[in-house]
């Protein structure tokens, strides 16, 4: 097993890398690095660095470098969507047809009467890009933006004459703003430009050139003088389509665009780019342990060096090139963004972008300031237009902060601060420190997080240590035999988690911090059916317990829209639905089949509980967990309802998300007492009545709870052994569906587990099985929720392949999860599914299960800092798949009771003690 180097060391090796790159220097430990030996041509091929609030996607270009900019609070703003008033007398009728069987019935009356439409889009957006371009003779050419668009009638046939250079039609109309750029639903429209290329022009840029398309609808064709070179399949991504040689002259470019459904548009912006040309000793990578971003490369004879990181104690973006021969650094330095948005220069040094979030001029949001201050090392920088230029220098530091007028404690009062004065004393700050002072302070910060917990599950060889990390990714699909890849996907993970979600951020949302566009996938928002759950997963049992404080923040700030759903649902405390948003709405939205169903907020009041189960922080637990706890419980009292014909409490009607059934002839989706409701529902009671305990409370609602608790509806086991999902054995209509909701109390819950509930156990992994076999876990996050499923079932082998398929068919090349597109749960769900299958303390009784789910192929290795519930930081060291030695230190001094398979022991504790333990559990001191 490899061992990690100490603090000099890493920095001497970080140096190392820097000035002859990494393939170069014969490293022996290159251990948890995101790795490529080219730049991005995609987005999922950029580096992520973030410090909660602010983040950057590195491309790593050579003659031109990209960094895409993210602050987590850009939203585009109100209306929201809010339900109608006095809801109850209608639920009451519509739960009748349910219990008589009228199901489609019952589920037309919702859609028609309880569920408002979505308001679409509303997104998260994109802050912009930091250009930096190095200067060269053909640099006035290139990019060019292709302008002049004009647009073809509707289903308008792809005749020869549009490809020919001259042609002119009075039934096109000209599509230059991007509102002229639409394509309605169902509908294919052609888009034409021509452009003119001169020798000059050519023999400038000595490289191929590049067609880039910002996202377009659906499906699209491109076509350049009547020949097709290229198509698109993805409405929510770029392209890049490499052109063929070309003459000097005029060209046609034609882009047939087909929208197959909902809103639909043309690309906002087309260049031509020229390509780039990789020498030999290109290098780029991202070393999780420090948090920084290094790209080195060739350009024009001359060796350079950027280094990127998003530091949380200066709050600043900062960037370093450096040219190896001296003055040799000539670079453009700009800013810009797809829309809404100026730019303007400050002073000599520095760029101000500002702008409001918005879609069109609707959903006005969020405003927002960027500042770029540009420090030249030697040479000189000065304005030229919207953009800085230096000239002759050794090395540039380039420091950007960003802010905005949202106010997380009250959104619909934005923040009155002066946007520009905030940025500007950030960057001040930052430069008034020397480079290897920032960079140090960037570093022992993320590492104070990063280095509580470690992995080690083997040695990996160092030829296949230094492979770019797509081409791992490439042969772990043939052979699995690289521990350091699933070691670095576990503590890349962690590393999203601290880059994305810090005290005083948002939380992470569904694309984590990082997203490119102004319309993100779903919006990017809180799905609180179980994405934004999942994006936790890891914070407790890996050390990251203070990161969860934006979650509970957006939770407390539910509080207020969940009390107005639930006084209209007829009900007492707060609810909220399967999303949300920066501006914590609450309200149950769209179709039946996902947005019935008021139990989000209960599900994350479950995250409180846990919190104070591994913390011990009763200071939390009064102020903020008992609180959600009791008003979700509340609720919860109010909802559940009499079933007729058992006499037990159910939830409904409710999706089971987002699962169909058929029923005499139709495919529903809504039903009463659904497994993961009632699951759900026992576990907030449960949880509120250990709370009340733990605080010495009384309260009326506590006694209610007691009441209500024998009377609930629990899981029930169907004729063919699984686990029922809805409250009766429907066929299934999808038997290979993404979500396996009714597995709730398997994982994240523990009412099912084979010490406390053995007779469920088998129920729930013919559950797993049935899935599987149907083609289950095809996203990424499903799969990732499957790993934690096996490792609760204490499958390691099981857990162990479904964790290398995460890997083979849901993880893009820079290890962000795809849905598909990129959605982060799935890297938080891996994450904690392999510390799932190392330690586990969820039962009754609290006992820390070592190593319960250790797949074969991990025979030997060693894992620090992993925490467990009751306030306990383990070690375990083991060798062929047995423990050798146990490390376990006490934080709250409470009864430590630790199990190995059938062995068990049990020791008293105060707070600081450590226990050290042997293979069988005995105590060495």
């Amino acid at each position: 097993m490899h061992r990690r180097s100490p603090l000099w060391l890493s920095c001497l090796q970080s140096l190392s890398c820097v000035l002859i790159g990494l393939s170069d220097i014969g490293l022996a430990e290159p251990h948890h690095m995101i790795r490529f030996d080219r730049p991005a041509e995609q987005w999922v091929e950029a580096l992520p660095v973030g410090n909660g609030k602010l983040g950057a996607m590195i491309f790593g270009g050579i003659r031109r470098e990209r960094i895409q900019l993210n602050e987590d609070s850009i939203w585009a703003g109100p209306p929201v969507p809010e339900n109608a008033d006095d809801l109850g007398p209608k639920l009451a009728d519509i739960r009748k047809l349910f219990f008589e069987g009228r199901n489609a019935e019952g589920e037309e009356r919702v859609a028609r009467e309880i569920l408002v439409p979505e308001i679409n889009p509303r997104s998260y957006q994109t802050l912009g890009d930091l250009w930096i371009e190095h200067l060269e003779a053909g640099e006035t050419f290139f990019p060019m933006h292709l302008t002049a668009w004009r647009r073809s009638p509707e289903n308008a046939p792809l005749e020869a004459a549009i490809h020919q250079p001259g042609f002119s039609s009075a039934k096109w109309h000209p599509a230059e703003r991007f509102e002229q750029r639409h394509v309605p639903a169902h509908r294919t429209i052609l888009f034409r430009t021509e452009f003119h290329l001169t020798a000059e022009q050519l023999r400038a840029i000595r490289s191929p050139l590049v067609l880039a398309l910002d996202p377009i609808d659906d499906q699209s064709v491109v076509y350049l003088n009547g020949s097709e070179i290229g198509r698109t399949t993805r409405w929510n991504r770029p392209y890049q389509i490499h052109l063929p040689s070309l003459s000097a002259g005029t060209h046609v470019l034609v882009v047939q665009v087909t929208n197959t459904g909902g809103p639909g548009h043309f690309a906002r912006q087309v260049r031509l780019e020229a390509a780039e040309a990789i020498e030999p000793g290109y290098d780029r990578w991202l070393d999780l342990q420090t948090a920084v971003v290094t790209t080195h490369y060739t350009w024009k004879s001359n060796a350079f060096v950027r280094e990127a990181f998003a530091s949380a104690p200066d709050q600043v973006l900062a960037i370093r090139i450096s040219s190896r021969q001296p003055r040799q650094l000539n670079v453009r330095i700009r800013l810009d963004r797809p829309a809404d948005y100026t730019t303007k220069v400050r002073g000599a040094r520095m760029l101000a972008m500002e702008g409001r979030a918005q879609h069109n001029g609707r959903h006005m949001g969020v405003r927002w300031v960027a500042l770029l201050r540009v420090q030249p090392e030697g040479g000189s920088v000065r304005p030229e237009g919207s953009s800085l230029v230096v000239r002759r220098a050794d090395a540039a530091r380039l420091l950007l902060a960003a802010a905005t007028d949202y106010h997380f404690d009250d959104p619909q009062r934005p923040l009155t601060q002066d946007l520009y004065a905030v940025c500007r004393a950030r960057v001040e700050r930052a430069a008034a420190r020397p480079w290897t002072e920032l960079k140090a302070r960037a570093v022992e910060e993320h590492r104070s997080w990063f280095d509580r917990c470690s992995l080690e599950l083997g040695t990996t060889p160092v030829d296949r240590l230094r492979m770019p990390t797509p081409a791992r990714l490439e042969k772990f699909r043939k052979d699995p035999e690289d521990p350091d890849l699933i070691e670095t996907y576990f503590q890349f993970g962690r590393y999203l988690l601290i880059a994305s979600s810090r005290p005083g951020s948002l939380p992470a949302n569904l694309q984590g911090l990082w997203n490119e566009h102004l319309t993100a996938p779903w919006n990017a928002d809180y799905h609180i059916n179980i994405n934004l759950q999942m994006n936790y997963w890891p914070a407790e049992v890996t050390g990251l317990s203070e990161l969860t404080e934006p979650f509970f923040r957006l939770l407390q700030g539910l509080r207020r829209s969940g009390g107005q759903l639930a006084r209209k649902l007829g009900c007492r405390g707060f609810a909220a639905s399967h999303t949300t948003d920066a501006w914590m709405w609450a309200a149950l939205i769209g179709s039946p089949g996902y947005g019935m169903w008021p139990l989000g907020a209960a599900w994350c009041t479950a995250h409180a509980m846990e919190h104070y189960r591994f913390t011990g922080d009763r200071q939390f637990l009064e102020k903020v967990g008992y609180p959600l706890l009791r008003e979700s419980a509340a609720f919860l009292l109010d909802w559940l309802v009499e079933d007729p014909q058992t006499g037990q409490l159910v939830s409904g009607p409710t999706t089971s998300p987002e699962n169909t059934y058929l029923y005499r002839g139709r495919r529903l989706t809504l039903a009463m007492g659904n497994a993961m409701d009632q699951m759900i529902i026992r576990e907030n009671f449960e949880n509120l009545l250990e709370a009340a305990a733990v605080l010495q409370k009384q309260d009326s609602i506590l006694e209610e709870v007691r009441l209500a608790l024998p009377r609930l509806a629990s899981p029930k086991v169907g004729p063919d052994g699984r686990l029922l999902e809805w409250g009766q054995p429907y066929e299934e209509a999808e038997p290979g569906h993404r979500h396996i909701s009714h597995l709730y109390g398997l994982h994240p819950g523990n009412l099912i587990n084979p010490w406390d509930t053995p007779e469920l156990v088998p129920a729930a992994r013919k559950v797993l099985e049935e899935r599987l076999r149907h083609g289950g876990g095809h996203t990424g996050w499903s799969r990732a929720w499957i790993i934690n499923f096996y490792a609760r079932l204490q499958d390691g082998q099981k857990a162990w392949e479904n964790l290398c398929a995460l890997l083979r068919q849901s993880t893009l090349p820079n290890l962000f999860d795809t849905h598909p597109p990129f959605q982060i749960d799935g890297n938080f769900g891996g994450c904690a599914g392999i510390a799932e299958m190392l330690l586990q303390s969820h039962d009754r009784q609290g006992t820390l299960r070592l190593l319960p789910a250790l797949p074969p192929a991990w025979p030997h290795g060693e894992v620090r800092g992993l925490r467990a519930r009751g306030g306990f930081v383990v070690d375990v060291r083991w060798q062929h798949g047995r423990p050798e030695y146990v490390r376990i230190q006490s934080l709250l001094g409470r009864t430590c009771r630790v199990a190995w398979q059938d062995q068990m022991a049990e020791w008293p504790t105060h707070p600081g003690e450590i226990l050290e333990l042997d293979g069988q559990l005995n105590r060495l001191r």
